[in-house]
């Protein structure tokens, strides 16, 4: 088994004359026993020689395995892991990371933000849901809250900061998924919502009722997306808010996708093109801090 542990009170070597180890400088002073030697773990003093010879073999055994966990890298607060660890390496479309940060500023740090790594236990945990089901907030709303503290715990497993995920305990109860159904609106609603609003607005709730796009992805449609020929309408953009400023970004999930245009929709859309002019728009493509430079995507004449 590979490691040793050292005396940090005697000298290594014998006294020439005595033949004896000797007391050393550090003799009395901070904790006795070391443990070193352990490929890849860190080296670890204790009080006791017995307390030394437990982690040893236990340590020694883990790193083996490879399922030793060094309990002080769980000594970071969550709010310091978050902001030196977590934060900086997430990926995935901005406006998810937008969400991901919101419910982490407001909902996980104030909460337990200070708790060290380690501290997150059961009983904090269950103590938190209790706290969230107390909040005015929905159902759906408090899931995703702790679906990004799960993630988060869990990357703190897999920087082997934490042994395992608290968050997968069996007393931890997530509150049940809500099991209301979302109908859609009968024809009549949609017809008369679609001839009240604004004859420039209209072509908004055309395109949903029709060919079900999303709010973003109307926005985002230039006439030059409009395939008359083939009865298609591809789907190529869509406009998103982050922080209150604009930008173009592929559609959900990162993915183009071509629908069908009905005759009914196409001659809606043709009607719509010849009342009003398209207005030119350019805005950064994939964030909201992205420079305009040539080259970038932008929806020239868009349906607006």
């Amino acid at each position: 088994m590979a490691g040793y542990i050292e005396d940090r009170w005697v000298n290594k070597k014998r006294a020439p004359v005595t033949g004896r180890r000797e007391k050393s400088a550090r003799y009395g002073k901070g904790k006795r026993y070391k443990v070193a030697g352990i490929p890849g773990v860190r080296n670890r003093s204790f009080d006791s020689l017995e307390d030394a010879k437990a982690w040893l073999r236990r340590s020694a055994t883990d790193e083996e395995r490879g399922e030793f966990v060094d309990a002080r890298d769980g000594s970071i607060t969550l709010a310091d892991y978050i902001s030196r660890h977590w934060l900086p390496g997430g990926g995935g479309a901005h406006k998810t990371q937008q969400n991901q940060e919101r419910r982490v500023r407001l909902h996980i740090i104030p909460h337990l933000g200070q708790l060290p790594l380690r501290s997150i236990t059961t009983a904090e945990l269950r103590s938190y849901i209790a706290k969230l089901e107390a909040a005015v907030v929905s159902v759906d709303y408090r899931r995703g809250i702790l679906s990004e503290l799960s993630s988060l715990l869990g990357a703190a497993v897999d920087d082997k900061r934490l042994v395992s995920n608290p968050m997968y305990a069996k007393s931890v109860k997530w509150p049940k998924a809500s099991q209301e159904r979302r109908e859609a609106w009968p024809s009549e609603t949609a017809v008369r919502v679609r001839d009240v609003i604004s004859p420039r607005g209209r072509i908004t709730v055309v395109l949903g009722l029709g060919c079900g796009l999303r709010q973003g992805e109307v926005f985002g449609l230039s006439p030059d997306d409009l395939d008359f020929a083939r009865g298609i309408l591809p789907v190529r953009r869509q406009v998103q808010a982050i922080g209150g400023k604009l930008h173009f970004a592929l559609p959900k999930g990162a993915k183009t996708r071509a629908v069908d245009m009905p005759s009914s929709l196409a001659g809606e859309l043709k009607r719509y093109v010849a009342l009003f002019r398209p207005t030119e728009v350019e805005l950064p493509w994939g964030r909201p801090e992205a420079v305009k430079c040539k080259g970038i995507p932008t929806a020239h004449d868009a349906i607006r």
